[in-house]
């Protein structure tokens, strides 16, 4: 049980950094998955996104510790736990956020992480749907689609975007990041592409590499402080595995931080309450955690033009059939089509706002059909202030941590959702929508003031499923991994993968994540971009 390389988590990250270290034939390659393969034929349908955030079988379900500035809420966080991890399962759009956000990385000592110095990265990933450009790469293993043509209720939507002051933007990952537009997504041919069908499934075959379903690992092997393999749990087995080169944690933003502090990784007094030794002092692991959220504002449709009709029992599943067997019709695409990027106030130097309009009223249960025609505009904050963090509630590895994201413990927060919202009812207002806006639903007009908002928000927002940042790269004390994601203190352990970042990007978390992973392989192999290239 010898490997060159371990990694830990099949997600977004861990099926990236598997396709890329087993290129070379002579790297033994072992990835780890807790979950079991991506054979559910659900996946595959875009349509169905939102019942598989409720299926347990696809899914690690955490769920936050009670928010103070929520009335004492829990969110619910549905996790990928299958091979491809939350690209199995999440929306599929494809959003690398503003260049501002990695320009501010390496303003804050993450030298190589500039807009400029990842741009390659995401390029090298990318079969854009387009030719290549600066901005895009054709050829790679991930599929980039612009949505499909949509319902009269979103072109309405993109003209009262315009209507209130918005411009067209052709392409939200190109010269220009704000306006209202089309969103990309990661499919092919009216299928979901995860990285476990882009990445994983190319380089199953390969002899140098194994993959390992339904594997729980449980800690990290150490010599000292040296990391040289792992412990996971196999059914009734408890096996260990040993790396001669890295172990590799890809778990995400919970699993990663919370195997480092099983392994005796961590905030010393918080392990040492629980009974578990301590390896190395690392007060920022579990730390820094960041998210984005958001609201649904929902209006009733005067028209019978919603997703409502589709959603009739015969019809969904004959347009769940099409989308599995041919990647046609209505199953074949997601309603969020629809993207907009502004700002809370014209004063800000970048946008910090996104929102999406949803052709259809988002009830609770996705398993549910509305009694109404109606149709949701989603929006969040994308450069939230609040920091929460996770914590060992166990010494048992297969124990869920607590999570505390702290939503809205920032003022600030507070003050740009109140003011997204105000946003919202100024495009919903917009004449384009005279045709088909009818009362607004929720909040309702009665909501108008600054308390009577916060509290509507206090009781209705919830997760945009991007949490991000709990093991910080930088240079400072507060950090986990340094600019070329080693954990500061341990050698031959690193981590890749969203829990990274040092702050979150604007907008979906899901292509940066792959980004970060494509980096992380070239720092791995001590190659440069341009040297592989030309290799």
């Amino acid at each position: 049980m010898s490997y060159d390389f371990i990694i830990v988590g099949a997600g977004s990250a861990g099926c990236v950094l598997a396709n890329r270290l087993s290129e070379n034939p002579r790297h033994k390659v072992l990835l780890l998955e807790a979950g079991g393969a991506d054979r559910n034929p659900m996946i595959r349908v875009p349509l169905l996104t939102r019942i598989l955030y409720t299926m347990p079988s696809l899914n690690w379900g955490y769920d936050t510790e009670p928010q103070d500035h929520l009335g004492g809420r829990s969110i619910h966080w549905p996790r990928g736990k299958v091979l491809g991890g939350s690209s199995s399962i999440n929306g599929m759009v494809y959003i690398r956020g503003q260049s501002a956000d990695y320009d501010g990385w390496r303003q804050d000592g993450c030298e190589g992480w500039s807009y400029q110095d990842v741009l390659p990265y995401f390029k090298r990933s990318e079969d854009h749907f387009a030719e290549g450009d600066d901005y895009h790469g054709v050829g790679g293993p991930l599929a980039v689609q612009r949505a499909t043509s949509g319902s009269v209720l979103e072109d309405a939507y993109l003209n009262a975007c315009q209507a209130a002051g918005l411009t067209w933007n052709e392409d939200f990952n190109g010269a220009q990041f704000e306006g209202c537009g089309v969103h990309d997504f990661t499919m092919r041919n009216g299928r979901r592409h995860s990285t476990a069908s882009a990445f994983l499934r190319p380089a199953i075959k390969r002899p140098n590499l194994t993959v390992v379903t339904n594997a729980r690992t449980t800690r990290i092997l150490l010599e000292g402080r040296k990391a040289i393999g792992v412990a996971y749990r196999w059914g009734e087995r408890v096996i260990e595995a040993y790396a001669a080169s890295d172990v590799i944690l890809s778990g995400g933003a919970v699993n990663s931080p919370a195997l480092l502090m099983h392994s005796g990784i961590g905030k010393g007094a918080d392990l040492q309450r629980l009974g578990i030794d301590v390896t190395h002092d690392l007060p920022g692991v579990g730390e820094n955690l960041q998210d984005h959220f958001g609201v649904y504002v929902a209006y009733e449709c005067a028209q019978p033009v919603s997703l409502r009709r589709h959603l009739r029992l015969d019809r969904a599943a004959i347009s769940v059939a099409r989308a599995y067997l041919f990647g046609t019709g209505p199953g074949s695409a997601l309603p969020l089509r629809c993207c907009t990027i502004t700002r809370s106030d014209a004063a800000l130097d970048v946008p910090n706002i996104k929102m999406t309009m949803i052709p259809s009223l988002v009830v609770e249960n996705p398993w549910q059909r509305s009694d109404q025609e109606g149709f949701s505009i989603h929006a969040y904050q994308l450069r939230p202030e609040s920091r929460g963090r996770l914590w060992l509630t166990s010494s048992d590895p297969e124990s869920k941590p607590a999570i505390d994201p702290k939503y809205l413990s920032a003022a600030s927060d507070r003050y740009v959702l109140r003011q997204t919202l105000r946003r919202i009812r100024e495009i919903a207002m917009q004449a384009p929508f005279d045709l088909y806006r009818s009362d607004e639903i929720a909040p309702g007009d009665a909501i108008a003031d600054d308390s009577a908002i916060d509290d509507w928000i206090a009781a209705n927002a919830t997760t945009s499923f991007h949490p991000v940042g709990t093991c910080r790269m930088g240079r400072g004390d507060d950090s986990v991994v340094a600019p070329d994601l080693r954990v500061h203190g341990i050698a031959n352990l690193r981590v890749a993968d969203a829990s990274i970042m040092p702050s979150i990007t604007s907008g979906n978390t899901n292509a940066p994540t792959i980004m970060i992973a494509e980096k992380a392989a070239d720092m791995i192999l001590a190659r440069s971009l341009a040297g592989h290239q030309h290799a």
